[in-house]
């Protein structure tokens, strides 16, 4: 899955003794949708959106003739098929299988949700517990040309997706409201939009990676996943600093944070303090104890002054809100992964 992270969250602070270092972590996040015990549950997936089989290809208003560019019911295709795969890697359902018929005649416009009866109907065919109806696929490329200068140009290459989702019980009931994803992916091409011929693998290309794309952050939708995010910690030229930092790089989180808190205790200035609290937290954090990383974080925040705006009161305002993020999903987390509130998983 991409990311994107604010651009301040990378910068270096450096001073005749402090400097910040950005480190990463995988952090995992709960799904949209929670299910009970869905290590026993089947899952099967249903194209519920209109065919678009009869949709011209064009390029400056004309259609194109004889060009192999990638359909939307072709990439459709992909979506399902990656999103089948992507889940079932997962083994977190007993098993995840693809409707092999279309339940949607309409014209491509057309969305029809699945009535509780077609959902009872495929469930018990396909001795299915849960369905995935997918009831609305688009997908678009484009290639322009941009001026950038008197005399030089480039061309954009750019592709859209959208996808509608719902899932249900075997009942029929609907689990969650309905899952919508809207993406879009740019690329600099060397041809221009008249010469689309010459452009098909790079518009397929990108086509097929914002569906494989759509299908990943899709199956995060429905499954907890996990994600890199970006953090820091603080450092200076003092010894007992810089063997914590070094420390903290090679991963042993234990250890630093014991040198991190006797220096805490110690400590009379109060942005040392800040810092020392807030490598703290990160300590925590990295350690699988968000509930004490939250507590180290509110010592920093309580520290800062009212109007302090600074890059530090920023960071750790910033580093707060994560953490605070992290705690109130953890209950949620912890029920689609079956694992107790209370134990230290």
């Amino acid at each position: 899955m991409v990311k994107y992270i604010s651009g301040f969250l990378f910068a270096l602070l450096f001073t005749s003794c402090v400097t910040t270092n950005v480190v990463s972590i995988d952090v995992r996040e709960p799904a949209i949708v929670s299910f009970d015990d869905p290590q026993t549950k089947k899952v099967i997936i249903v194209n519920n959106s209109a065919s678009q089989a009869d949709e011209d290809v064009q390029a400056n208003g004309e259609k194109q003739a004889e060009i192999s560019v990638i359909s939307t019911d072709s990439a459709k295709i992909l979506l399902i098929n990656s999103l089948s795969q992507y889940m079932g890697e997962e083994k977190y359902f007993s098993g995840v299988e693809i409707y092999p018929h279309e339940t949607n005649r309409g014209k491509a416009s057309d969305i029809k949700p699945l009535s509780a009866r077609n959902v009872q109907t495929i469930c018990r065919e396909k001795n299915a517990d849960i369905l995935i109806s997918l009831d609305l696929f688009v997908v678009s490329a484009e290639l322009e040309s941009v001026n950038v200068d008197y005399f030089n140009n480039y061309n954009l290459l750019s592709s859209k997706l959208g996808a509608l989702l719902r899932v249900y019980a075997m009942d029929g009931s609907r689990l969650a409201p309905p899952i919508a994803h809207v993406d879009s992916l740019y690329r600099e091409a060397s041809i221009t939009w008249n010469n689309i011929k010459n452009s098909i693998p790079e518009i397929n290309d990108l086509v097929t990676e914002i569906t494989m794309k759509a299908a990943d952050e899709l199956t995060g939708t429905i499954i907890p996943s996990w994600s890199t995010q970006t953090r820091w910690y603080y450092s200076d030229n003092s010894g007992d600093m810089k063997n914590a930092a070094k420390l903290a790089g090679a991963g042993k989180w234990l250890e630093a944070a014991d040198i991190w808190g006797t220096l805490y205790d110690k400590e009379k200035n109060i942005t040392k303090k800040i810092r020392l609290a807030s490598n703290l937290a990160l300590a925590n954090e990295y350690l699988d104890d968000v509930g004490n990383a939250l507590s180290w974080i509110n010592v920093a925040y309580d520290l800062i002054e009212n109007k302090d705006k600074s890059l530090l009161a920023k960071q750790v305002a910033f580093y707060r809100q994560f953490l605070i993020k992290r705690e109130d999903s953890m209950y949620k987390l912890y029920q689609q992964l079956g694992i107790e509130e209370d134990t230290d998983e």
